[in-house]
C-alpha cells in the first residue's frame, strides 16, 4: 500500500473509535493483529472491538483530533488529541462530568492492507489530574 493509503487506514480506525463503530474492524484489522499497548485485551480483531466498546461505554462526547499523521513504509504514526467526558468512575475517581483532554501517540504496522500491530503512549497523568486524582493539581 502507498503511504497515503496507510494514513487513510489509520484515520478510519481513529474515526471508528470516535464514533464507537466496531463494524469496520474486520475490514481494518488483520486477523493476526497484536496490540502491544494493551495488557489484558483479546488478540486480533476481537481485541480492537473490545477497545472500541470500552471507549464508547466509558466516554461520552468523544472527539479525536489528529494533530500529526506520518507514514513511512509499512508504519503510520499519529499524534492525536482526545477529548471526552468520562461516564461514571474512571480509575476509581468519580468523573463528575469533567471533560478530559489528553494527547496520545499511536504507531501502527500495516500488512496485507490492514493494521497488524499497534503501540501507543498516553498521557494518563494529565487525565488523572483533570479528574481530580494525583492530588488534583495541574503542574
Amino acid at each position: 500500500m502507498s503511504e497515503d493509503a496507510n494514513i487513510a487506514l489509520a484515520r478510519r480506525l481513529l474515526g471508528a473509535f470516535e464514533a464507537g463503530d466496531e463494524h469496520v474492524v474486520d475490514e481494518l484489522i488483520h486477523p493476526a493483529h497484536r496490540d502491544h499497548g494493551v495488557r489484558d485485551g483479546a488478540p486480533g480483531p476481537e481485541g480492537v472491538r473490545q477497545a472500541i466498546r470500552w471507549a464508547h461505554d466509558t466516554f461520552a462526547e468523544r472527539r479525536i483530533v489528529p494533530e500529526d499523521i506520518i507514514a513511512s513504509g509499512d508504519r503510520v504514526v499519529a499524534r492525536i488529541r482526545v477529548s471526552a467526558i468520562p461516564v461514571g468512575d474512571l480509575c476509581g475517581i468519580a468523573a463528575a462530568g469533567r471533560r478530559l483532554e489528553v494527547e496520545h501517540i499511536h504507531i501502527w504496522r500495516i500488512a496485507a492492507c490492514r493494521l497488524v500491530e499497534h503501540w501507543m503512549v498516553r498521557d494518563d497523568l494529565t487525565a488523572l489530574r483533570q479528574l481530580g486524582g494525583a492530588e488534583g493539581r495541574e503542574p
